[in-house]
């Protein structure tokens, strides 16, 4: 009896086993099918971020777009972001997810970061060594989303006559105060003609005697109306990359823009 009664035993311990072995094995599967899938949504993300895909949402020109040789510079520009960030108000992280509507679309996209970090979009405005036909300097506004230059427009700030007036000093018509600028949440529309009927308003981060500064188009550039220039605000050359611009800070809600051009 007690010979039978350890065969029995024994019997039990090999099913035991065998159940114990077909359960590492299939909670081992799932684990590996898991971690590939997981690993082929994030290699798509980075894929979808990098691609062109949003320049076309954005309809930009190909002549807009910026240059993929570029994006060195941009990863230059992120790091000294990075440092003046270290003390701002303003690096507070945006959420992962970004929704938005892009023109043309009434359906909300969603845009990811593959790393889990802040979205990383803003603008800056830099000096070129290009003039206008009236000898008014061209300045370089740039777009960055997700920490890559996507387009650059040439534009104008202040008038051909008054580019070496104190830029800090309200009613000189010079160009903006170098310095980082929070930007508008919504476009309004411009309080004297040659703002236009789209006008981005711009905040100084840092003392000046600036006021009503913003992004506008110039509906006098290169005109001989003595109007061609801004009275200090930033403007495109045309209507069409203005809407541009403004789809752009509908889509990435850039944090924030930096003036370079003294």
């Amino acid at each position: 009896m007690l010979a039978n009664k350890n065969i029995v035993y024994s019997r039990k311990d090999k099913k035991y086993f065998s159940y114990m072995l077909l359960r590492l094995f299939i909670i081992s599967f799932c684990w590996f099918a898991v971690t590939g899938c997981s690993a082929n949504a994030q290699q798509k993300i980075i894929s979808d971020i990098n691609s062109s895909q949003t320049d076309q949402n954005l309809n930009i020109p190909k002549d807009k777009l910026a240059n993929p040789a570029l994006n060195q510079q941009a990863k230059i520009i992120n790091s000294k972001i990075s440092d003046l960030d270290t003390n701002s108000n303003l690096s507070s992280p945006a959420n992962a997810n970004n929704f938005f509507e892009s023109k043309g679309n009434a359906k909300s996209k969603k845009i990811s970061v593959a790393a889990g970090g802040a979205i990383r979009s803003y603008m800056t405005l830099i000096p070129t060594e290009q003039i206008n036909q009236l000898g008014n300097p061209l300045y370089e506004l740039r777009l960055f989303a997700n920490g890559q230059q996507v387009a650059s427009y040439m534009t104008v700030s202040g008038r051909a006559h008054t580019q070496t007036r104190d830029r800090n000093r309200s009613g000189t018509e010079a160009p903006l105060p170098d310095g980082r600028y929070k930007i508008a949440k919504s476009v309004t529309r411009g309080t004297i003609p040659e703002a236009g009927d789209r006008f981005l308003g711009l905040q100084p981060t840092f003392r000046t005697g600036r006021t009503d500064l913003g992004i506008h188009y110039d509906p006098s550039f290169n005109l001989k109306n003595n109007e061609d220039g801004t009275s200090g605000c930033i403007g495109l050359t045309n209507r069409e990359e203005l809407t541009q611009v403004l789809n752009f800070v509908r889509t990435y809600k850039p944090q924030f823009l930096d003036v370079s051009i003294r």
